[in-house]
């Protein structure tokens, strides 16, 4: 009885008359205003390069399809599914701002989208809108919103095929082929950027089987094998070993790491790994309210259990395999740290999606029962799930709104130090800073959109070189306060011990305003 006003409600909907004009508007206006906010929002919030696993992927992207050597993770300039489209945006853009932002901002309007999409077919467009909203405002996840890795990427790809699987096991007629190699290759990319998402893919062959039968299931399986395939040639052909990008997952989590970081997660309490998901969002401002849509969900699937089987099914697939590999099956050696919350990306759009259905569902029976049923049945849970999206946007928004690593929180000292440093074209020849500063400022060596802005080598200082002679430059970025990046001003006291400048024939020529970049003329 229950499950079946859910359903009505759906139908209701979807049933309300608009002429041909008006249902196209209704099917395509909410999704392309939610795709134009989000975009905004992501530009205004684009994060400065971080010298770090982002810095990787860009130089396994600017340097394929050739070999990266040296001590990059190998891991990491494997995962073909970010470094290829990052090679092509750096083909077009050059090594650049654009460069570094275009796939991140692509692959967050896809997350924001897709979830969007998976919640209009499952439920209703309110729990759509509400869902892609949540998911992408998610402070972990708008944190790497406009970051180059792999996390955002791989659910991207993933949500979006599984939308492409609900629409054709509600179509009529015959499913079309092109379709279904086009799901199979959203899989398989999914992977080759995120390994972990396999765990999600049952979901999809569940949900077409009845629909497509095996011919169909083998038709997605096709571009899958072929994608893995050349997975297997380009690590072969790149790093001498066709499982070098395996080898490197199944022993990273094994590899040795310092005492501190070891502490984090190895030689825990079994309960603790099982407890991961909850205690690591709950280090977040909004996690309570995130931590209640888990548990909404699953209170959910106990009254509507078919409504919210897709869900549920995803948030067991991804959450039994991370948890046992990530301590419980050996606390002492476990493959994952669950403490870094990108592992549990996977699940973000599955439990937001299943906790606000439920909510809408409960709202849908509640205003079945009320005298106005008419009105309150149209309106009520539409207005439940998007004030519940609200609280938790807004608390998130509150966080991560404008922080001093985004444009809107004022990170553009670098780029004021390439427009300096454009203007000085030719005036210095080197430029020296420390290692971690070294890995981003090139970058900046070139306009937003590709472009050489100015020449000088960047050279980082190491231990045993002889450092910056008369005629150089040095550049110390985020030394005083260590808000915009923490890691090079950690570097540069180890680089240059003293960070004030103030040593002989050194003169200052250039620094913005709040000190985050100051550069140092040399003389002798």
């Amino acid at each position: 009885m229950i499950a079946s006003v859910g359903a009505t409600a759906a139908q209701d909907e979807d049933e309300i008359p608009a002429g041909g004009r008006g249902r196209v508007l209704r099917t395509w206006l909410p999704p392309a205003l939610l795709g134009l906010a989000g975009l905004v929002v992501l530009l205004i919030h684009l994060r400065v390069p971080i010298p770090s696993d982002q810095a990787n992927y860009l130089l396994a992207a600017r340097k394929f399809p050739d070999p990266v050597t040296g001590g990059t993770e190998t891991h990491q300039i494997t995962r073909f599914g970010l470094v290829v489209p990052t090679a092509l945006a750096v083909n077009v853009f050059g090594y650049s701002q654009a460069a570094y932002a275009i796939v991140p901002i692509l692959a967050t309007l896809a997350l924001l989208l897709g979830t969007y999409a998976v919640g209009t077919l499952l439920f209703s467009r309110a729990v759509g809108v509400a869902a892609g909203v949540v998911v992408v405002a998610a402070t972990p996840v708008f944190s790497d919103s406009t970051d180059l890795l792999p996390d955002v990427l791989a659910i991207a790809l993933f949500t979006c095929a599984l939308a492409l699987a609900i629409a054709v096991g509600d179509r009529e007629g015959p499913p079309n082929t092109w379709v279904l190699v086009g799901l199979g290759v959203l899989l398989a990319w999914s992977y080759m950027a995120r390994e972990f998402i396999v765990f999600l893919w049952p979901v999809v062959p569940v949900l077409l089987y009845r629909r497509v039968g095996l011919a169909g299931l083998a038709w997605i399986a096709a571009p899958i094998a072929a994608l893995g395939v050349i997975e297997l040639l380009l690590c072969w052909r790149l790093y001498g070993d066709p499982l070098a990008r395996l080898l490197s997952i199944t022993g990273h989590g094994s590899k040795p790491s310092t005492p501190e970081i070891a502490s984090t997660y190895r030689d825990k309490p079994r309960m603790m790994y099982v407890l991961r998901l909850p205690n690591t969002l709950r280090t977040y401002p909004e996690g309570g309210l995130l931590v209640a849509a888990i548990g909404a969900m699953l209170l959910g699937a106990l009254a509507w259990p078919r409504r919210l089987a897709v869900p549920v099914a995803m948030c067991v697939l991804m959450w039994v395999p991370l948890t046992l590999l990530g301590g419980v099956l050996d606390p002492s050696a476990p493959k994952l740290r669950l403490q870094l919350i990108r592992y549990w990306f996977p699940i973000f759009p599955a439990f937001v999606l299943g906790g606000l259905a439920a909510l809408w569902l409960l709202a849908t029976v509640l205003g079945a029962r009320l005298p106005d049923r008419g009105r309150v049945r149209a309106v009520l849970p539409a207005v439940a799930v998007l004030a519940a999206a609200s609280v938790v946007t807004g608390t998130a928004a509150r966080d991560w709104w404008a922080t001093p690593q985004t444009r809107a929180g004022g990170a553009t000292q670098l780029e004021a130090f390439r427009t300096w440093m454009h203007e000085h074209d030719g005036t210095y020849p080197r430029v020296w800073t420390d290692s971690d500063t070294r890995k981003i400022l090139p970058i900046y060596r070139n306009g937003p959109f590709g472009g050489e802005a100015w020449r000088a080598e960047i050279i980082g200082l190491r231990p045993g070189m002889t450092g910056p002679a008369a005629g150089d430059l040095v550049l110390f970025y985020d030394t005083e306060g260590g808000k915009v990046c923490p890691q090079c001003r950690s570097e540069a006291r180890k680089a240059w011990g003293d960070t004030s400048g103030a040593r002989p024939g050194w003169r200052e020529v250039f620094a913005t305003p709040d000190r985050v970049v100051r550069a140092f003329a040399v003389s002798r």
